[in-house]
This record gives C-alpha cells, sequence and structure tokens, in this order.
C-alpha cells in the first residue's frame, strides 16, 4: 500500500476557488400537481453533466445549507482530472469550486466534505487509486486525509472513520475489498475486509456498516452487515429479497425499493422480517430527512408515520438511445435525495420542465397511428416525442392526442407498445442548442458506437446532442411550526419537530412581523407590544415554515430561542375516551372498551387505539385527512395483522404475524375497474425465511427448495 507522499505534509487552505455567484432560479410547479411548493434550479450548464450522488448518498450537508454535485468535464467522469467538485449554499447562493475530483461525499455530522482526486504520482490514477480529501465548510481548510481506494464510501454515524473500496489487481475481474481510514490528516488506509463488496454506506446511527455485495444464490447476500471492524460479517438483505437500497435517516432501517416501501431493522440480519412500511412504492429509494419519517424517490415521497404515500411529478430525464443498448440509465436518473429536514428533494434533470412541455399517455397503444394524451398544450402541430426514449414522429395534434404517428425514429424504443401513463416531452427540447454545443464535451463514446451500429449518421444525429442533467431542487413540505411556552422569567421559543436546517425564527405580533433579520438559537429577543405572538422557522435555504400556535404577551415578554427542545416538552398526547367522554388513563384501562387518541400538538389525532378490559386489540395511523392508512390488530399484546389502505378504500396490503412475532404471510392487491380486490403478489414466510410466493392469483408460483428458489407448477 502506498506511503503517505511528502509533497502533501503540508497541506494548507486556498486550494478551492473562490465561490461565484449561483444561477438559482424559483418557479412554480407546472404541473400543478398539489405536491410541490416551488422548484429551485441549481445549475444552468445544459452541455456538461451535473450530478449530485447515487439516490443512498446525500448531496445535502448534515444542516441542509449546502449541496454538493460533480461537473463532469469529459463523458461520463472518464478521468478525475477533467472533473469539478462542487458546493451551493443556499443561503448566500454561492457555487464554490472545491476541487478537481469526483465523488464527493458528505460527513454524518459536521459539514465536512470529502471527495476522490488523481493520484498526483505518475501513472494511471486508477491503477494507483485516488486520495480522499477533505474540505472544511466552517473554515475553508483542505487536508489529505488517506489515500489508495478506488471507491469512496461514507463516514460512520460519529465521524470517527471514512470507508472506501481497494481493488485486488491480482485476483481476475473487479474485485473490490473494503478498507477505512481515521478521519485525521495523512492517515494510513486500513483493509478491514478482504471479500468482494462495493459500497460501503455506514448506518447513520449505529456502528454498523452495509456493503452491495451481489453474491449467487438467491438466500446469498445482497447487502452484507459488518461491524465498522470489519468483523461480524452477516447477510442484510438477500438476493430473493433485493432491490435498491438505502438506510433510512434515522438509521432504523435498511430500505429496500424496486417495491411497496419497506425495510429491514438495522439489528435484525436475515433471517428476519422485511416489514411493509407505507401504502406507496418505490424503485430507487433514498431517505429525506434525518428524523426517518419521511422516505422519498424520484416521482413519490412516503410518510413512516402514518403509512401514508402519495405521488410527486416524476422528473422527466431521459436518454433517447438505439435499440442496440440495453440499460444507460446511469446517465439520466434523477437520483432524488430528501434534505434533513424532509422540506426538499434534490434531483438531477435533462429536461426543461419549467418552460417545455410534459404530458402523459392516456391508453395504450400498439400499431396505431393516433396517440391519446391528457393535453398537446406548448406541442407544436407537427415535429418528434420522446415516449421513454423512444423518438416519435408526428404530423399533426388534436387538443388530447398526436396524430400520423412515425415508431421508432433514429432506431430508438425497447417495445412493441406504447403504455398508458407513460411520460411524453417534446423531443427538440431535448437537444443542445448550437450555442450550448460550442461548449460541449464530445458526446458518450457508447452512444457513438450505438448509432454507428445502427447505420445513422454519426456527424449530425440528434441523438448525439441531447441535453446533460442540471440539478433540480422541489419544495415539497414547510419547514416545522416551532412552538412559544410562557414560564419562569422569559417564553421559550421550542424548535420545531425537525430542525436541522433551521437558521431561524421570525416573530409576529397580531399578524405584524417584529424582526427584521432572523432570531438565531440560543438569542432573545424583548417583544416592542402586546399581543398575540406566533413564532415561524426560516431555513439556511431562505424557505420560510408557516406560524406555530399564537400566545398571548404582554408588551416588553423577553423570548428566547432554544437550540433544542426541553425534555419536559411534549409534541404528543395521549387523550382516553370512554363512550365519547373524556377520562383518565386508570379509569378507561378498566372500561370494557376505551379509545386513546394520540394528539399532535400541530397536526390534530394521528393515531387511535382501541382498548378491551386494557389491553390493545387495534390501533389506526391517520394521515393529515384524518384517514386510516396503516391499520394493525393485536392479540395478547403481540401484533397479529397490518394491513395498507389508500383513502379511496383500495386495500394495498395485507400482513399475518404468528404468536412467535415473525411474519407468516404478506399479500399485496390489485383492483378492478369494477373495484373488485384481487392478490397480486402473495408471499409465505417461516421464521423471516421465504418459503412460497404466488404471483398473480396463482399464474406463476416459487417454492424455497433447500438452498434454491424454484419455480413451480401453481397449485
Amino acid at each position: 500500500m502506498r506511503r503517505f507522499p511528502l509533497w502533501a505534509l503540508a497541506v494548507t487552505l486556498g486550494l478551492a476557488t473562490p465561490a461565484a455567484q449561483a444561477e438559482i432560479t424559483r418557479f412554480p410547479d407546472p404541473f400543478a400537481s398539489g405536491a410541490v411548493h416551488q422548484y429551485r434550479r441549481l445549475t444552468h450548464d445544459p452541455a456538461i453533466r451535473d450530478h449530485a450522488n447515487y439516490h443512498n448518498t446525500q448531496c445535502f450537508s448534515p444542516d441542509g445549507r449546502y449541496v454538493c454535485y460533480t461537473h463532469y468535464g469529459a463523458p461520463g467522469g472518464v478521468g478525475l482530472e477533467a472533473n469539478g467538485v462542487h458546493i451551493i449554499d443556499l443561503h448566500t447562493g454561492e457555487d464554490l469550486h472545491v476541487g478537481q475530483g469526483g465523488s464527493p461525499r458528505w460527513a454524518q455530522r459536521h459539514n465536512w466534505l470529502f471527495y476522490s482526486v488523481p493520484c498526483r504520482e505518475a501513472g494511471n490514477p486508477w491503477e494507483k487509486g485516488t486520495e480522499v480529501w477533505r474540505y472544511d465548510c466552517a473554515t475553508g481548510r483542505q487536508e489529505l486525509i488517506t489515500w489508495g481506494w478506488e471507491f469512496l464510501g461514507s463516514t460512520d454515524c460519529e465521524d470517527r472513520w471514512i470507508f472506501g473500496n481497494f481493488r485486488r489487481r491480482d485476483l481476475p475481474g473487479k474485485v473490490f475489498h473494503t478498507g477505512r481510514a481515521r478521519i485525521e490528516p495523512a492517515s494510513e488506509p486500513e483493509l478491514i475486509f478482504a471479500a468482494p463488496g462495493v459500497r460501503p454506506l455506514c448506518n447513520p446511527a449505529h456502528d454498523l456498516l452495509s456493503l452491495r455485495s451481489k453474491e449467487s444464490g438467491p438466500f446469498a447476500s445482497s447487502r452484507k452487515w459488518l461491524d465498522l471492524d470489519g468483523s461480524n460479517v452477516r447477510v442484510g438483505v438477500p438476493q430473493v429479497q433485493g432491490g435498491h437500497m438505502a438506510w433510512s435517516g434515522d438509521g432504523e432501517w435498511q430500505l429496500v425499493g424496486n417495491a411497496q416501501t419497506q425495510g429491514r431493522r438495522w439489528n435484525e440480519p436475515f433471517p428476519s422480517d422485511l416489514h411493509l412500511l407505507a401504502n406507496i412504492r418505490f424503485g430507487d429509494i433514498s431517505p429525506c430527512g434525518r428524523s426517518g419519517r419521511w422516505i422519498c424517490g424520484g416521482g413519490a415521497i412516503a410518510d413512516l408515520r402514518c403509512g401514508h404515500g402519495w405521488g410527486l411529478p416524476s422528473p422527466p430525464s431521459q436518454i433517447c438511445y438505439p435499440d442496440t443498448l440495453g440499460d444507460v440509465s446511469d446517465v439520466y436518473d434523477c437520483d432524488a435525495k430528501g434534505s434533513p429536514d424532509g422540506t426538499k428533494i434534490c434531483f438531477v434533470c435533462n429536461y426543461p420542465f419549467e418552460d417545455a412541455p410534459v404530458t402523459r399517455v392516456t391508453t395504450t397503444i400498439t400499431d396505431e397511428t393516433s396517440l391519446p394524451v391528457a393535453s398537446t398544450d406548448g406541442f407544436p402541430e407537427s415535429g418528434e416525442i420522446d415516449v421513454l426514449g423512444e423518438v416519435i414522429g408526428y404530423s399533426a395534434t388534436t387538443p388530447t392526442s398526436f396524430e400520423g404517428l412515425q415508431r421508432r425514429r433514429l432506431r430508438t424504443g425497447r417495445y412493441p407498445f406504447v403504455k398508458a401513463g407513460w411520460r411524453v416531452t417534446l423531443f427538440a427540447r431535448r437537444l443542445l442548442t448550437d450555442e450550448e454545443r460550442a461548449g460541449a464535451p464530445a458526446p458518450w463514446s457508447w452512444l457513438v458506437d450505438a448509432v454507428r451500429e445502427t447505420g445513422g449518421d454519426v456527424e449530425n444525429s440528434p441523438l448525439l446532442r441531447q441535453r446533460q442533467t442540471d440539478l433540480y431542487v422541489a419544495v415539497v413540505r414547510l419547514p416545522d411550526p416551532p412552538h412559544l411556552r410562557a414560564g419562569g422569567d422569559a417564553v421559550q421559543l421550542i424548535p420545531g419537530e425537525n430542525h436541522e436546517e433551521t437558521f431561524g425564527y421570525f416573530l409576529e405580533i397580531d399578524g405584524q412581523r417584529v424582526n427584521a433579520e432572523p432570531l438565531r438559537p440560543g438569542e432573545q429577543v424583548e417583544l416592542p407590544g402586546a399581543g398575540h405572538c406566533r413564532a415561524a422557522a426560516v431555513e439556511w435555504s431562505g424557505l420560510e415554515g408557516l406560524p406555530g400556535l399564537p400566545l398571548a404577551l404582554p408588551a416588553g415578554a423577553r423570548v428566547v430561542a432554544l437550540a433544542e427542545e426541553p425534555a419536559d416538552f411534549a409534541r404528543v398526547t395521549p387523550v382516553w375516551l370512554v363512550a365519547g367522554e373524556e377520562v383518565a388513563q386508570a379509569t378507561a384501562l378498566e372500561a370494557p372498551e376505551a379509545l386513546c387518541e394520540q394528539r399532535h400538538l400541530h397536526d390534530g389525532v394521528i393515531r387511535l387505539e382501541h382498548y378491551r378490559h386494557g389491553a390493545m386489540v387495534a390501533a389506526e395511523d391517520l394521515n393529515a385527512e384524518g384517514y386510516a392508512t396503516r391499520r394493525l390488530t393485536f392479540e395478547g399484546g403481540a401484533l397479529t395483522t397490518r394491513e395498507y389502505w389508500m383513502p379511496d378504500d383500495r386495500r394495498v396490503s395485507l400482513e399475518l404475524f404468528g404468536p412467535d412475532g415473525f411474519k407468516r404471510e404478506q399479500i399485496q392487491y390489485r383492483h378492478t375497474a369494477e373495484g373488485e380486490e384481487l392478490e397480486r403478489d402473495h408471499w409465505y414466510y417461516d421464521r423471516g425465511w421465504p418459503i412460497r410466493r404466488v404471483v398473480n392469483g396463482g399464474r406463476s408460483e416459487y417454492r424455497k427448495q433447500g438452498d434454491d428458489w424454484v419455480e413451480v407448477e401453481p397449485e
């Protein structure tokens, strides 16, 4: 392993380029979805790809003030020396070029950004490995931390170690081993796990490391879990239950995507239950906030407190490519990730949806020459559209259709059909202008080769002029309201339930703002007059929340902004009811039937618990509209069933638990146009082991046979 180089003994400040003003544009939701308050576009260079990390690797700093991204100076990120690591300060609007390199990674608790730079010794940097540098946002200091890695992972939950992958050159194939280094200048890298495994991601709250292992066999590891020193290796998720994965923000769940929202508890390695957590499905799954309450993806968000999920406008990021290519989603995947308080989702997109038309297919077609859509507003009377990567020409429009279709233009398109629900965009707006092309790097080599293989004009093919991704942020909810509490010689301003991103607070008396500048945590102010006072939080990003509950205060009252909520403060209060009348808890537990309402200070009733003779027999978790999305039953204090429902009274899933506490069955449903409920997917388990799966009501069936997962004739 390479020793610490002498030239780097004097790591200093001043390696970052002075910050430039970022061009952050704000615009309302063009889709009028009702699920996004505002969009912000952070970068504006469609000729060069900007990317804010993979879906399971955070781009927001721990306090939400900064967003990191890689500005790719060469197609595919070939050559780290061509790429730039950047930080956008959402508070000041500055864009800082930290240095040349890639793979920016935030620490878990500090505003430290780690990134990889090419080895400065002679030779191919991929042969030598890369150097890992740390940039401290508070001081501007850059330090060389370690070296020799080809993939940079994450820090542990206390920011003591940073993890990464070495490549074993003496073994065939890309065999990566895992290492760690102390987060101190010039730390010698340490090999901790000498076996294949990539993308080392630490749990954000517990001393646990997750590795993507992709071993063969249905019950072999898709994700390994290790202690931080590489010991105690166990299966986190088996291949048969695999999907895109991430840790929840609070570290309680290894989230598993490509399915209905689900996760395995951090301290329950396989074999154990994979729990359903919400009523909505995710592909790429990501944490949305450090509290663990929210989960997000490219087109949805879920609230795990109640188990309700709802759709977001899916970023219309797409590459059109010839049918000779396989999956090239890496170059356009939106890779959505939520901010520390779950108020914002950062993603990338290569289509300017803020002013370019987007619609949806309403009816599946195969060979028809007419494509029914929701609307053709904004599209020209004739031209070309993109539908899931297929370029389709059309000669005319009606208000709700494209007519005279010419399919599979430029040898694009993977499917014989165009399916209802697929997104439709204007192909011309996916292309760089002549001015933008002047600053563009060479097109992707794999795309050039594919165009050539299909007989296309490599010099003039529009496929080679497609836009690259820029960064966007969607504001999906407002900061939580703070709470004013009288007591002692000062009024306490208690921060909102989630306040990692809070910069300060605005106060108002009878609707009139008191302070021009936000009151920072730890500061205090004397009110100039009497009246009903309310407080609202404002983030580092400038996003303001709604005011909290009013409190009548006299003139001259002193308000102190607390940094954290006091130990004696409760946001949720249980209220016990018998026959609709409020009673003491002891009285309720003695009654034949009783109800306990969990009342949130700002959100109202969030949970109903039903009791018989002092034992809880059922519970319902309520969404913001008061609908019981998650429904539970209990027997003898143990969970027996868990159901998820949609607000239109469609049941999504049912889980059945045995007396040993393990899940026995899991059923997911589909519904006909007439409302009939049918089984879509039915799993059977034995103490955490999947043993049988019946798909689509019996059309296909799989069973565990020894160490294999075998398709069998349906019963």
